[in-house]
């Protein structure tokens, strides 16, 4: 048996595996110069520059160069352009998210701490903040939903593409991010933009990015301790028996895998902060596949349970994001991740956390133990939403966040299924298309989502309507969620079918998994925008699939999922507006009338098993 002693100095060794690599910035020239040439063009005025946020080259050598606006040295608030050069270097249709007629005074009346009073006042926390409060001067493009100009020329006003949004004001603001991790009584993280000039606070909303509705490391890692990568197994409570990349020390076995940018699962034992300790096991086994039972303690073999999940689900969406994506890790960095389990005590969700780069599990209460597959995979999809699009946390914009976290969720363990995650692509056999299904209990005898017909929760709706800003966003969620179903499963034709859509009465055939997710993929990561919403999604996947597969039924399928959902329509009004320079600058040309013709639909013995 390992003593304290000998555990301890394992677990201090280790320590250093977490920690967040720093990345070489990526300079703002001639990217900057660029874009500052076109300014007149591009309707900018004075005191705009940029700022270069990522830099990615796909397989072709093609380059897409993520810009962040600013004005006069502050962010602008969602302004963002997109570069996009092919493999020789010409430049191809830019995705413009850029704000334009900025006039604003940028000395602010508040200083940052006034600010802070402010929002600390809103927040009334009754306990500490789990990490020192954010807080950036930036400029806020205030910008409800209208009525598009194009409405009056079409045939129906309740279509996305009747409505965008409208800039009627500028505020320079104070963007505040509060984090309280205290237990389930006071578990929030919420942002606030509080008006530099004035002091009201213009918005506030939750970014607690969590399955249900409900500080970064500093400095290079230090010295990796001596040991050696080995797989050990685990007893997972959703998955089985697992194989878990670890650490063989002279010290015992840790849940730290240096194969895979050293992820680690740590222990909170029922605490609300901190980094948690490591588990370390003397023989190359964990778990025993059960629902934790507290009176047993977090670092029995009952309490590892939770963490083979964690560790399991970390692993797999890893190799996940490797294998079909291409990327290195959540932020494409290699950065590592952590898993914390054992979340204060009966703590009903799990949440990630961009500035702690890591996921927190509850232990359940009316769940049980929040760890299943989906769920880990949904919460690390998070990140990668974070370092991609980065799209806000609110209304119609958070239900595509939420939504992108169900469809990877979905994904991986489809993905985990085949084999314990192999291969570079995703399986042909068809998905739950339920979140949190292994959650279920006496008490909670339902999935938490339904992506194929969302609103068998009771509240998320089937299609877009200009009332999803007014939702929380794991309900605004829906639509996208049964878009993405659309495209790998296709929609019936018959309408009793929980798959049937009356903005398809035709129904319409699937493309499978695989080329859905990639098409979303890039969409996710090369055309959208921190602001964007379901039109703007709708576009992205649109000029995804043609990058991809060209003008052929993979296309079509895009455009008729989205028309599924009431964003975009079918035939002529739908063609005009599609041929028309989109926000990318990209002119998608839709296919002739003949392709809205019924196509062999699905069959009612095609539709998915929980829908029976």
């Amino acid at each position: 048996m390992l003593i304290h002693g000998q555990i301890l100095v394992c677990t201090l060794a280790a320590l250093g595996l977490a920690l967040r690599a720093e990345t070489p910035a990526i300079p703002d020239e001639p990217w900057n110069q660029r874009l500052q040439d076109r300014a007149p063009e591009l309707g900018l005025g004075p005191g705009t520059d940029f700022r270069v946020q990522d830099l990615v080259v796909d397989p072709s050598g093609a380059r897409h160069v993520r810009l962040q606006q600013r004005y006069r040295g502050l962010r602008v608030w969602g302004g963002q352009a997109i570069l996009h050069l092919d493999a020789q270097g010409r430049e191809q249709p830019m995705t413009d998210a850029l704000v334009r007629g900025i006039q604003l005074e940028v000395q602010p009346n508040l200083d940052p701490a006034e600010a802070l009073a402010l929002a600390d006042t809103g927040e009334a926390p009754r306990g500490t903040y789990a990490r020192p409060p954010n807080t950036e001067l930036l400029v806020y493009p205030e910008a409800p939903l209208q009525r598009a100009d194009l409405a009056a020329d079409t045939d129906s006003t309740a279509n996305a593409e009747a409505f965008a949004p409208r800039v009627t004001r500028f505020h320079l603001a104070y963007h505040i991010r509060l984090e309280l991790e205290n237990g389930p009584a006071e578990t929030r993280h919420d942002d606030f933009l509080v008006d530099a000039h004035t002091g009201a606070v213009l918005k506030r909303w939750s970014t607690l990015f969590t399955a249900k509705p409900g500080g970064k490391p500093k400095g290079k890692p230090s010295d990796k301790p001596k040991g050696k990568p080995v797989e050990t197994l685990g007893q997972s409570q959703y998955s089985g028996e697992v194989r878990l990349g670890s650490l063989a020390m002279a010290c015992g076995f840790i849940l730290s895998d240096p194969t895979r940018g050293n992820l680690s699962t740590r222990d909170l034992g029922g605490d609300t902060q901190g980094g948690g300790r490591l588990y370390v096991s003397p023989v190359p086994r964990w778990g025993d596949g059960l629902n934790y039972r507290p009176e047993r303690g977090s670092r029995s073999e009952n309490g590892q349970t939770a963490a083979v999940d964690a560790h399991f689900g970390l692993q797999t969406t890893w190799d996940f994001y490797k294998h079909i994506l291409g990327r290195d890790g959540v932020d494409g960095k290699g950065t590592a991740v952590r898993n914390l389990v054992h979340y204060a005590s009966g703590f009903d969700n799990a949440f990630w956390s961009d500035d702690c780069f890591c996921m927190t599990y509850g232990d359940g209460d009316t769940f049980n133990v929040v760890t299943a597959l989906d769920v880990v995979a949904h919460e690390v999809s998070h990140g990668l939403c974070q370092s991609t699009a980065g799209l806000d946390y609110q209304g119609e914009t958070g239900g595509l966040n939420e939504a992108n976290s169900d469809i990877f969720g979905t994904m991986v363990q489809l993905y985990a299924q085949a084999g314990q995650a192999k291969g570079d692509q995703i399986p042909a056999q068809r998905a739950r298309w339920t979140i949190g299904a292994d959650l279920e209990t006496k008490e909670f005898p339902r999935p938490l989502r339904y992506m194929y017909k969302p609103s068998l929760d009771g509240d998320s709706p089937d299609a877009w309507s200009p009332d999803l800003d007014d939702l929380d966003v794991h309900f605004s969620s829906g639509p996208m969620n049964r878009a993405f179903y659309f495209m790998c499963e296709g929609a019936s034709p018959k309408p009793k079918d929980p798959t049937h859509s009356k903005y398809l009465p035709h129904g319409m055939r699937g493309i499978g998994n695989d080329k859905a997710l990639r098409i979303w993929w890039r969409a996710l990561s090369l055309y959208l925008t921190p602001r964007s919403r379901y039109l703007d999604a709708r576009k992205g996947a649109l000029r995804a699939a043609r990058d991809l597969f060209g003008t052929g039924p993979e296309l079509k399928a895009v455009r008729l999922a989205f028309t599924g959902i009431n964003v975009g329509r079918r035939g002529a009004a739908s063609r005009k507006l599609d041929a028309a320079p989109d926000a990318t600058g990209d002119p998608t040309l839709d296919t002739d009338d003949a392709e809205d013709a019924p196509d062999a639909p699905n069959t009612p013995e095609d539709a998915p098993e929980a829908a029976a």
